[in-house]
């Protein structure tokens, strides 16, 4: 099967989904945005697709379809939302299965009212499938007129092997916090640094916080006491660090998905995390395996870390035992299997309805 891949940047966890597509003897195009300096993601990571096109700032459409047509896929996976995407997708109408790839939830914004009723126009006629991380995102997708058998789940899995390891290797972890993500307002930095200083303030032994990371607010985090940046960490740098903390803190106002979830489960760690979160539905179940806080709320999330750092040390390895379940529930292999199935899939229903068409 020829499988095209149309992206933004790269990263690990999508090279670890692309590594296990590759292993099932699927041939693969990939064309993604070049990295950037707040995410330097090492470029021999990638070195082994073979077809790969990078692009500065925008894909040039003429660019994408000169690939395209050379390569003949079955299956195209797009960034939903990139014009040079959709019409490349549109070229393809019949001559693939198109497939967008979207994270996001259904908030009913005006914007996304909008969005739901010129869908058929700006959505559906360039994509015959869409594919999501988890419910949240389906429901968005049913929204915008998208039927069951045309909804794909499993996107945007992290490594799971490489975090996962032994309840054992736990018994004796550092007593830390790890956030790792951008440094900026939209992930939720100030607040997370306030709740910080009020945890600090009122914890009579408090843990260190770990930061992994870099963007615009870099210096108010290398200001504060008690944490420990790392800077920009490689993907195949980050499973030793989590490893060693004690627990996960995720503080975005608003994360459509968030894969640094799924690989703090992954590595057995509690998890303190927004119920705006769209991975908390699936990743985080507050008092099993973690809390959850409201969104802006600085004095919850330092009540949350409060409440695990004086946990019984039972407690925190039930915690982290229940983390390591949920996270099976998204895997690279499950990632594969459903870009190859649901493809098959498709070719088997032409005849029920035209691929590109809708009920």
């Amino acid at each position: 099967m020829k499988v095209a891949f149309l992206w933004t940047k790269l990263s690990g966890y999508l090279n670890t989904c692309l590594r296990s597509l590759h292993t099932t003897g699927a041939a693969l195009l990939v064309v993604n945005e070049a990295a950037t300096a707040d995410a330097p993601f090492d470029e021999a990571e990638f070195g082994w697709i073979e077809r790969r096109h990078q692009y500065v700032g925008r894909p040039e459409f003429a660019t994408v379809m000169r690939l395209l047509d050379a390569f003949q896929p079955d299956v195209i996976l797009a960034g939903w939302h990139i014009p040079a995407y959709q019409r490349a997708c549109a070229r393809f109408r019949g001559r693939a299965v198109r497939v967008g790839c979207a994270d996001n939830q259904w908030r009913g914004t005006l914007k996304q009212q909008v969005g739901r009723l010129i869908a058929p126009i700006h959505l559906r006629r360039f994509y015959d499938a869409i594919f999501v991380p988890g419910e949240r995102q389906a429901v968005w997708a049913r929204k915008m007129g998208y039927v069951e058998e045309r909804i794909w789940k499993g996107h945007l899995p992290c490594d799971v092997d490489a975090f996962a390891k032994s309840p054992a290797s736990h018994s004796q972890p550092d007593k830390t916090f790890l956030y790792a993500g951008r440094l900026s307002k939209e992930k939720g930095i100030e607040v997370l640094c306030q709740a910080y200083e009020l945890y600090r303030r009122d914890c009579r032994d408090p843990w260190p916080l770990v930061i992994a990371g870099d963007g615009p607010l870099r210096p108010k985090v290398q200001a504060m006491r008690g944490v420990d940046w790392k800077g920009f960490v490689q993907p195949s740098e980050l499973p030793p660090l989590f490893a060693a903390a004690s627990c996960f803190v995720v503080a975005s106002t608003y994360d459509h998905w968030c894969v640094a979830v799924h690989e703090a489960a992954s590595a057995g760690l509690p998890i303190i995390c927004n119920s705006e979160c769209g991975a908390a539905v699936h990743l985080v179940q507050d008092g099993y395996n973690g809390y959850l806080v409201s969104p802006d709320s600085a004095h919850e999330l330092a009540r949350a870390m409060e409440r695990i750092s004086s946990a019984p040390a039972a407690k925190l390895t039930e915690m982290r035992r229940r983390s390591s379940e949920l996270a099976k529930q998204f895997t690279p292999d499950r990632w594969s299997s459903c870009v190859l199935e649901k493809t098959q899939e498709f070719s088997r229903l032409r005849e029920k309805y035209e691929i590109g068409g809708h009920r």
